[in-house]
């Protein structure tokens, strides 16, 4: 459930927010949706897919968790066992305003930063103060306003990668196949990744306009990340 009300230091200047990680926060999934400025940190720990949503044909950029649905291999109890957390799940409760998602300055995001008062991270007795009691910010949102901006101005240039990776149809659908240790099969369907042979044949303008926005190196960096399909066998394998 979710009930986004814009955050404000009278009406929540009580509230407290839960910052460990919990399956009851809802962060047993098997993907979280990522941005490509996130890929030199995500690298190191979690294969990056794009997902293809159903509806839309629009492309989205994914952190894969779990080998299965409701399965996320990082999330050891209240331990997080990997390097980096995704913006996406360091942000959790708050989120910027539909309209916010398009403006630039921290000014205009603080402005209209929304808190989901139906989280189970909201208390009023433990976590972490949202407000002091004179009504300012505490360090602990600074830092939300922080991941917000970076999401805020990650979305445009994320959406930008995306389109260059389908207008030089850099995109290929794909098969994840896993057998585990006890000889139990999966396979992962929906996913999608950059195609390495049609990346080595771009050429000329079309090589040098990736390079210039740093897409080329996004799309190394996807490609690396394929890697950690293997460590997460490995960690499956020590469930089973």
């Amino acid at each position: 459930m979710s009930n986004p009300v814009i955050l404000h230091n009278d009406t929540h200047r009580t509230l407290r927010v839960i910052t460990t990680r919990g399956e009851e926060f809802g962060e047993k999934t098997h993907i979280v949706p990522v941005l490509g400025d996130e890929l030199h940190n995500l690298v190191l720990d979690f294969p990056v897919y794009l997902m293809k949503d159903i509806g839309t044909g629009k492309f989205s950029l994914n952190a894969l968790m779990g080998l299965e649905p409701g399965e996320n291999l990082y999330l050891q109890g209240d331990h997080w066992a990997a390097s980096y957390l995704p913006l996406h799940m360091r942000r959790q409760p708050f989120l910027l305003t539909a309209s916010d998602e398009e403006k630039q300055t921290t000014e205009e995001n603080e402005a209209k930063i929304a808190i989901n008062l139906d989280s189970k991270r909201i208390s009023e007795s433990q976590g972490q103060a949202i407000f002091n009691e004179d009504g300012s910010k505490t360090p602990y949102l600074e830092s939300i306003i922080q991941v917000l901006t970076m999401m805020a101005m990650g979305i445009e240039s994320t959406e930008a990668f995306i389109s260059a990776l389908v207008e030089h149809d850099l995109i290929e659908s794909t098969l994840l196949n896993v057998t585990f240790a006890n000889g139990e099969k999966k396979t992962l369907k929906g996913l999608y990744a950059i195609d390495a042979v049609k990346l080595s044949e771009l050429k000329g303008d079309a090589l040098e306009q990736l390079h210039s926005r740093g897409f080329l190196q996004a799309c190394y960096l996807m490609s690396a990340s394929m890697g950690q399909v293997t460590k997460m066998i490995k960690m499956k394998n020590a469930t089973l």
